[in-house]
């Protein structure tokens, strides 16, 4: 047994343990309804797929109802949902408690007799649960850990961590029993799930994960490494997952090294000044200081202590120095919106009062620099909004220093505000210029900031937040302009989807081999136009689809050779009905030229010569007529194979990625760039619909003709990433290289 070190949870009582467990539960719980709405839409797209594409009528009914039911009542899905997941947590945490003997009744109440779709359904998520485990295989063998050394529990398994993934599949697949209360489609939920259209857990793990780091439950991944050293032996780590590589994990840690850097050591990579352009500075601090202790800014604090010791728990700002940055700001504020850049921001650490900068000082102002420079740079960013933006330097400056936070949090408020600015930047029209009420608004934001901020960092997210309010108000008018078009799009993919439907009527026929040459012609050319106007109108009229399928079945069978006497009587009592159904259904599609009369003619001939032919048919022809039957079919299939087995290329899955709310630049024939927002994407990925910020100049294209656009290099997304985040990866990319 590990002898464990002082740490948060030393003498701590069995209770106070169990009440943080607890405390996972509402985290899990609200980070999985961030996740409800594009779960249930990718489930609502795979019972869409089931419906259309399986051969049993019972089951794509089954499958087209449940899709319309979880896309008419999805909040009430996400409710039931909730309520679940928050329940089954607890009682998992209950169960923890209790121990071993509490969890083998829950057990054994488990193995009563059930039936035997209900074993079924058992083995379909047991399967699913072992998938999305390994998944999620590295962050759940760490929230194993903590939770083990949390409650100082050997080795706990993967069984009996509360928020396990078996956990998450339990509660969405009790959800959907309630929520859809035809029993067949229980089954069927469960065999179409796949981990792709499951929630994303490893976010969720990693949030739980980090909630305990908070609490001081193994904070580091060195602890976690000891820990597991001693409490399992390397074979059992897990015995039922696979760990991952994770990308990057010490990225917080590498920006850190930067910003906290003081004097370099031997083997240690510490911070070049010269790396951003500006001379190293090594003054102590003098006079009254700002001390920043986690963010709060108070003056007067520690005036005899060294100015930025280099460790973030405290963090002092020279007084003289922070004046001096208001000044620089009032300033600002007089000049105006002209041309800034990273300069502005290098030249403070010359200009400074002399001994009021210290090093860690010196490396925000660097790391900041580097930042601006990536938003000046930033080709999709017009350069009128970059020197509003620019204009934020020095505020900017003053907050990360007041909370250093502003390099690892997205949340920090200032880094907020750089986010949305940059964001909104790009939806500018620069047609419209400064009367554009976007640049107003934008501007107005800068000038309030500049005017405004001192140390109240609360302001920053005042601001924001009024921004990200005249967006949105922009994004709801602008909805409404794509009611037109979004209708107009839905019958388009309506109607495609109708002829993806009747093809494949039409393709489970022809592909057996058995149907004549001219009768198959006749079903892919004209027969699959009357199919797609059943299909069209199934959900009115669902008869008209039953009847046509039927004809065609009919028509099929009656060029089929009849070899008894009683099959020939069957051919000829049917065929008046057959004849008038055929002529009624091709005049409702208006088939009008000489092919028809042609078609008809060598129907009656097949007809006529199936009733001359002899009974009795040799034994050789019967051999013929199998032979061609299946070479025909053989044909067919690899025809179909080679389709089927088509390798797409990187544009195919870039389209199924894109979201509403992406900006691209798109390039017109005469070179002219312009730029739109995807605003809308049908329910099946089929027809994307385009337009600018206010809703206008919409367009709708299709799917293949979005794939051809982006192959040819004529769009190219714009990045929604936060600005932020994207310039301090750039920064440690330029270190590494």
């Amino acid at each position: 047994m590990i002898t464990e070190k002082p740490s948060a949870t030393k003498g701590m009582s069995q209770s106070s343990r169990i009440l943080i467990l607890q405390s996972l539960i509402p985290i899990a719980t609200s980070l999985t309804a961030t996740q409800l709405e594009g779960f249930t839409l990718r489930l609502g797209e795979a019972l869409f797929k089931l419906s259309d594409q399986s051969v049993r009528p019972e089951e794509a009914n089954i499958s087209f109802h449940s899709y319309n039911h979880i896309k008419k009542n999805s909040s009430a899905f996400y409710r039931l949902a909730s309520s679940k997941l928050s329940e089954l947590f607890a009682r998992e945490v209950r169960i923890l408690e209790k121990g071993h003997q509490q969890r083998q009744l829950e057990d054994d109440a488990s193995l009563a007799l059930v039936t035997f779709d209900e074993m079924e359904n058992k083995v379909l998520l047991e399967t699913l649960t072992q998938a999305v485990e390994l998944d999620n295989a590295d962050e759940l063998v760490k929230l194993n850990l903590r939770i083990s050394h949390l409650l100082k529990i050997d080795q706990m398994s993967v069984k009996t961590n509360p928020f396990r993934p078996e956990v998450f599949l339990k509660a969405i697949y009790k959800a959907w029993c309630e929520f859809e209360p035809v029993s067949d489609s229980h089954h069927l939920m469960l065999r179409i799930m796949r981990p792709e259209i499951f929630l994303q857990l490893n976010p969720i793990l990693r949030e739980l994960n980090n909630a305990l780091k908070d609490r001081g439950i193994l904070p580091k991944d060195t602890d976690l490494y000891k820990f597991n050293k001693h409490k399992q032996s390397p074979a059992s780590a897990s015995s039922t997952l696979s760990k991952k590589q994770t990308v990057d994990p010490f990225f917080e840690s590498k920006i850190k090294g930067i910003l906290y850097a003081n004097q370099p050591t031997e083997g240690e990579q510490q911070l070049n000044p010269n790396d951003f352009g500006a001379p190293n500075s090594n003054g102590n601090g003098s006079g009254s200081n700002y001390s920043s202790n986690h963010g709060a800014a108070n003056a007067g604090a520690n005036p005899g202590s060294q100015s930025g010791a280099g460790t973030p728990g405290t963090i002092t700002i020279d007084r003289a120095f922070f004046e001096y940055l208001t000044g620089i700001q009032s300033k600002t504020v007089q000049i105006g919106s002209e041309n800034h850049n990273a300069t502005t921001l290098r030249g403070i650490v010359d200009q400074a009062p002399v001994n009021t900068i210290s090093q860690i000082d010196s490396n925000t102002i660097g790391l900041l620099a580097k930042i601006f420079d990536f938003v000046f740079s930033d080709p999709h960013i017009p350069a009128d909004l970059k020197s509003l933006i620019g204009q934020l330097q020095i505020p900017t400056l003053k907050a990360a220093l007041i909370d250093r936070e502003f390099f690892f949090k997205q949340t920090h408020p200032a880094r907020v505000l750089i986010d949305t600015l940059a964001k909104s930047s790009v939806t500018w029209n620069p047609d419209k210029g400064v009367d554009d009420p976007l640049y107003k608004m934008i501007a107005k934001t800068v000038e309030r900031v500049q005017n405004e901020f001192d140390q109240q960092l609360e302001l920053f997210t005042d601001v924001a937040a009024d921004l990200t309010q005249f967006i949105e108000e922009e994004e709801r008018i602008s909805e409404k302009a794509l009611e037109e078009p979004i209708a107009q799009a839905i019958q388009q993919e309506k109607i495609r989807q109708a002829r993806e439907l009747a093809s494949n009527d039409v393709a489970a026929r022809t592909d057996t081999g058995e149907v004549a040459g001219f009768i198959e012609s006749f079903l892919e050319q004209q027969w699959v136009n009357i199919l797609v106007l059943a299909h069209t109108v199934k959900e009115q009229k669902p008869q008209a689809l039953e009847r046509t399928l039927k004809t065609m079945d009919d028509l099929i069978w009656s060029v089929k050779p009849k070899n008894s006497v009683e099959e020939r009587h069957e051919l000829v009592n049917k065929l008046p009905a057959l004849l008038s159904s055929l002529n009624t259904w091709l005049n409702a599609i208006k088939w009008e030229d000489p092919s028809r009369v042609i078609f008809f003619s060598k129907l009656a001939e097949r007809h006529a010569s199936i009733a001359r032919a002899p009974l009795e048919v040799s034994a050789r022809r019967q051999v013929e007529l199998a032979v061609n039957v299946a070479q025909k079919a053989s044909e067919r299939s690899m025809q179909k194979s080679r389709m089927d087995h088509s390798i797409p290329d990187q544009f195919v899955f870039f389209i199924d990625q894109i979201e509403r709310g992406n900006w691209f630049d798109f390039t017109r024939n005469n070179g002219s760039v312009v730029r739109f927002k995807l605003a809308w994407v049908s329910p099946r990925r089929s027809r994307f619909i385009f337009t600018n910020r206010q809703g206008h100049d919409a367009f709708s294209i299709s799917s293949e003709e979005l794939i051809e656009i982006f192959r040819s290099g004529r769009a190219v997304l714009i990045s929604d990433d936060p600005v932020v985040e994207r310039a301090l990866q750039a920064v440690l990319d330029e270190r590494s290289e």
